[in-house]
């Protein structure tokens, strides 16, 4: 008679985990995949913030030698281009790296020979692991950029002016980098303040690095 401690995941699905939410939950439950989601969408929505922080103000310093429009449009498309590049790069590249990684763990766990039912359980869990991160990972960067550009979209048809759909562009975005600080100091149990401080001051580098590489190159009077 087997130990029932040795396959703790041979548990099957309760009524109120039939739905898919249920079962997502699960797969995530026995893969200990809550916490790897959780970190690939702070890093990923934190690099689409900065990015598109870098894409605004460069926009803004073009506006001085080309039409606020122009400066405009080229800005959001620019920024439209990057973050679906970053969504599709998120989630294959994350998709790829899971799958290869969880299927090392299914390998291991066969040498050890678990039970036939506890591994069939154990990799329908990771395959929905590896598509909810993969998901986590490319929408976190495309969620970022959309709220940040939002303001240049209202300037382009119109409802703002393109400087100030510039600044408001710039203010969302910091505080975008300054919520993604709080959530991670919620999740360490330590001062929120101190790490919102700390990733707006990623964002007040980037801007002041940005401006010195445009000075540099003549780019700002």
């Amino acid at each position: 008679m087997q130990n029932d401690d040795s396959q703790p995941d041979d548990q099957q699905l309760t009524a109120a985990e039939g739905t898919l939410m249920g079962r997502v939950r699960r797969a995530l439950e026995i893969t200990e995949g809550v916490e790897i989601a959780r970190r690939y969408f702070v890093i990923n929505a934190f690099d689409g913030a900065l990015t598109m922080l870098g894409l605004l103000l460069a926009g803004l310093a073009s506006m001085a030698v080309l039409a606020p429009r122009t400066a405009l449009s080229t800005t959001l498309l620019a920024a439209m281009g990057t973050s679906t590049a970053m969504a599709i790069s998120g989630f294959s590249g994350a998709y790829l790296a899971e799958t290869a990684e969880r299927n090392r763990e299914v390998d291991e766990m066969q040498k050890a020979k678990q039970s036939q039912q506890s591994m069939s359980s154990y990799e329908d869990a990771v395959q929905t692991t590896s598509l909810v991160i993969a998901a986590v990972d490319g929408i976190a960067p495309l969620l970022a950029a959309s709220a940040i550009m939002f303001p240049l979209v209202l300037a382009s048809v119109g409802l703002l002016d393109s400087s100030v759909g510039f600044d408001l562009a710039v203010a969302i975005c910091m505080v975008v980098l300054a919520l993604l600080g709080v959530f991670l100091g919620r999740i360490s149990g330590k001062d929120v303040w101190v790490f919102g401080v700390v990733t707006l001051l990623a964002g007040i580098c980037t801007a002041l690095v940005m401006f010195v590489f445009l000075l540099a190159t003549s780019a700002v009077g």
